[in-house]
């Protein structure tokens, strides 16, 4: 019986103080040093716009769900972001052009298997990134699980259910 009991403590020690996968998917990315991997051309109405922003995704995918991030390269255009609206379904940053690009009246948004999830919008000397989640289901709820910044770049976490 001391045996049992022994096992069984040292089991549930392991348990709590082991991180679950979630807990190490709280932690913040690190920016990373290669090009973004989805890149967006910018739609130019008026003015003088980049041609093109890019947005650095990861997904991980764990039994029930996934998670994906994503990070904004504003910096190329843009200067320091800053958090504008943050709600249950969407978030927005916004951040100035540069100077030769206060002009840019124009937009871009990823379309994705129908979705239009990350959108660029340029006007009024500023440049908007937003992340709208797609509508709950009862099958695929989504969450934002981490609204900030990472190196002035706005960025953001969020999680879908299966």
């Amino acid at each position: 019986m001391a045996n049992l009991t022994t096992a069984l403590s040292v089991l549930l020690t392991l348990l709590v103080s082991a991180p679950t996968p979630r807990q190490a998917q709280l932690e913040k990315p690190i920016l990373p040093k290669t090009l973004p991997d989805l890149v967006l051309k910018v739609e130019h109405q008026s003015g003088t716009c980049p041609k093109t922003v890019g947005i650095w995704t990861a997904f991980h995918s764990y039994e029930g769900g996934a998670e994906h991030t994503v990070i904004a390269d504003t910096i190329a255009f843009a200067g320091d972001a800053q958090l504008t609206s943050s709600g249950e379904k969407l978030v927005e940053y916004r951040a100035p052009l540069k100077t030769a690009y206060a002009s840019c009246i124009g937009w871009a948004r990823d379309e994705n298997n129908g979705q239009d999830l990350y959108r660029f919008l340029f006007r009024e000397g500023y440049v908007y990134f937003r992340v709208e989640l797609p509508p709950d289901t009862l099958a695929n709820p989504s969450i934002f699980s981490n609204v900030s910044f990472l190196d002035a770049h706005p960025y953001v976490r969020w999680a879908i259910a299966d």
